[in-house]
């Protein structure tokens, strides 16, 4: 595990409200299993496992269904009644429950579940010994997720609008962007349909089920 040096406080928002309109079948992709576990909950627990202060999952879609797969965990549910409206609602609910001394917000998906526990920190470590105010990682050029943002742009996060999260921020500060390289492609791969569930079972060695 990474190494953090003083104390720093950043926040995990694990991003979990959408409807999954590319899965093409009724189990919330929240709820799609790899090793037998709902995807939602073992990015979850990574993300407990990490140097993150806290963390906040914000649910929405199947909201009622989400819910019990991680309220066993030490974090906090939020719900987003207005998921239907874009990611950007999520980010503002995740945002406005932040602990007051938070420094960041690494903003997670739910739909990554070969995300480690190490990435994470390396991410916050990155994040400490850099200062920039967006930290993101990369692979081969291609930047990826979880991404990190100070909280000095938490009052232009706040102000997105659709379905954009704070990725539509890098533009304007793409000199600014401080990128973490990541060996492993499968830590940053996300899952929007079966097929993509399968792959990553098949090269990991886990079982995917689209049952909950």
């Amino acid at each position: 595990m990474a190494a953090i040096d003083a104390p720093l406080r950043v926040s995990g928002i694990v991003l979990a409200a959408g409807r999954s309109t590319r899965l093409e079948r009724p189990t919330p992709k929240q709820l799609l299993q790899l090793g037998g576990e709902p995807l939602v909950r073992r990015v979850c627990r990574t993300a407990l496992a990490s140097r993150l202060a806290e963390v906040l999952v914000v649910v929405g879609h199947a909201a009622a269904e989400v819910s019990p797969a991680v309220e066993d965990l030490d974090l906090r549910t939020l719900v987003n009644p207005d998921y239907l409206l874009g990611q950007s609602t999520s980010v503002r609910v995740g945002l406005g429950q932040l602990a007051p001394d938070s420094q960041a917000a690494l903003f997670i998906p739910a739909d990554q579940p070969m995300l480690s526990t190490d990435l994470i920190d390396r991410l916050l470590v990155t994040y400490q010994q850099s200062g920039g105010p967006i930290v993101v990682p990369s692979h081969s050029g291609q930047r990826g997720a979880p991404v990190l943002f100070d909280r000095s742009l938490f009052g232009e996060l706040n102000q997105l609008t659709g379905d954009t999260g704070g990725r539509s921020l890098m533009a304007s500060y793409r000199h600014q962007i401080i990128e973490l390289p990541v060996d492993a492609p499968l830590e940053l791969a996300d899952v929007d349909t079966m097929e993509d569930l399968e792959r990553l079972a098949k090269a990991s060695g886990l079982t995917a089920t689209g049952k909950r």
